[in-house]
């Protein structure tokens, strides 16, 4: 066996041992959205289209983790959570195999303590049983980071493409990451000739078109259902709700803060405004008090905006709760001893990137990936496992980070 699938296999094992662990834990691993993806999926793997279990078409998600579990059911013979726990918990190790190929420019030693960091990063770790999206999201963007850093010209064309449309129709907001990568492409050709720039921009149209078709695609099937031109049947106001809360909102902590309670009167503020004028209407409303903010006081609503995000990098247990769970609470704590020095590494990274340096295609696709997550969902109210599909690009600019150090150290003495 050659020398890197010996370390592929290796990370791969320690990855996927890791990652089905906590399946031993005296824990329901799902969430309150979970019905609403798997509901879908027993109804694909049982050849009866994307319905909900009342039988009528469902709307409420898009199709990318339900088609998934789908075919994970399918595997199994029938709906398992299982068999999807450990399916996600293979994602996870390819994923992590992923970030050590990403990494294999950087010499064999690098590539290994890269793809060892990723198996052992516990907020990935904490992904993989949760009957969530994230868990797909996180071994998309692996992939597509390696897609983008290793493959050739036309591979890496067709993989933006297909991971590209697999990310929105797992999650919209992915069809931000397109332009992001775009942007952070072009930028580093920005010296090079003007046929070889607009070549690269005409690919990345063509990636953008795949992406927006795939996206449209499935707005037209919701309009059949729901009668409207819509990605997803919403039965609250989101995403008008996080734009007008993260610029309203007037406590430090935005929630965990019993004194206030601001979040708590969000909320009821929105059932309120749902009750009595409709979902869409709420939409609306919610929509210009949020523009109202940002028109009327643009600094206080910055300060906010940045703030709530401060928390939701630095992932503060109690800035953003989850779920008041106190051993989960425990466990988010614990998780800062990880996550904090990551950060730090990985803000070295970035500034070895930034300087010029590293390959041209890593430069672009981590830093336009970075600019993604960092920009993306600020404006709307963050959860921490937000930052879960994260983890990829984290660990590898925190390896570059540490190998930077390292060689530094060493050229000194």
């Amino acid at each position: 066996m050659r020398p890197w699938a010996l370390r592929a296999a290796l990370v791969f094992a320690f990855a996927f041992v890791l990652r089905i662990a906590p399946l031993a834990l005296p824990f329901d691993f799902r969430g309150p959205d979970t019905p609403s993806y798997l509901e879908p999926a027993e109804s694909l793997a049982a050849g009866q289209g994307f319905r909900a279990r009342d039988g009528r078409p469902s709307a409420v998600r898009p199709p990318g983790y339900p088609a998934f579990a789908a075919a994970v059911y399918l595997v199994c013979g029938g709906p398992s959570d299982l068999g999807l726990r450990i399916a996600q918990a293979l994602l996870g190790a390819l994923a992590a195999v992923a970030v050590a190929a990403t990494l294999r420019g950087c010499g064999p030693r690098w590539s290994l303590a890269g793809g060892l960091l990723s198996a052992l990063d516990p907020v990935a770790i904490g992904q993989a049983p949760f009957l969530l999206r994230e868990a797909l999201l996180l071994f998309l963007v692996a992939a597509l980071l390696w897609a983008r850093v290793r493959l050739g010209a036309r591979a890496r064309f067709l993989a933006t493409c297909s991971l590209g449309a697999a990310l929105v129709l797992t999650h919209q907001l992915y069809l931000l990451l397109a332009p992001s990568l775009c942007a952070a492409e072009l930028w580093n050709l920005r010296r090079a000739h003007r046929r070889r720039l607009a070549g690269e921009a005409l690919r990345w149209g063509a990636v953008l078109l795949v992406c927006a078709s795939a996206l449209f695609l499935w707005a037209r099937r919701n309009e059949r259902v729901l009668g409207r031109f819509s990605l997803t049947a919403s039965s609250n106001a989101a995403p008008a709700r996080e734009l007008w809360l993260t610029s309203e909102y007037s406590n430090a902590w935005l929630s965990g803060d019993r004194a206030t309670g601001f979040q708590h009167l969000a909320f009821a503020e929105e059932r309120r405004l749902v009750e009595a004028v409709g979902v869409e209407e709420a939409k609306r409303v919610l929509l210009a008090r949020a523009w109202a903010n940002w028109r009327d006081h643009p600094l206080r609503s910055l300060g906010r905006l940045l703030r709530i995000n401060l928390w939701y990098w630095l992932e503060v247990p109690g800035a953003v709760r989850l779920a008041e769970h106190p051993r989960l609470a425990v466990v988010r704590w614990g998780l800062l001893a990880f996550h904090w020095p990551r950060l730090v590494a990985a803000f070295a990274g970035v500034l070895w990137l930034a300087g010029g340096r590293g390959p041209r295609a890593l430069r672009a696709t981590a830093l336009g990936t970075l600019a993604f997550f960092a920009l993306a969902p600020s404006l709307l109210y963050p959860v921490p496992r937000y930052l879960g599909p994260a983890c990829p690009l984290l660990d590898v600019l925190a390896l570059l980070g540490l190998r930077t150090s390292v060689l530094r150290r060493s050229a000194a003495a």
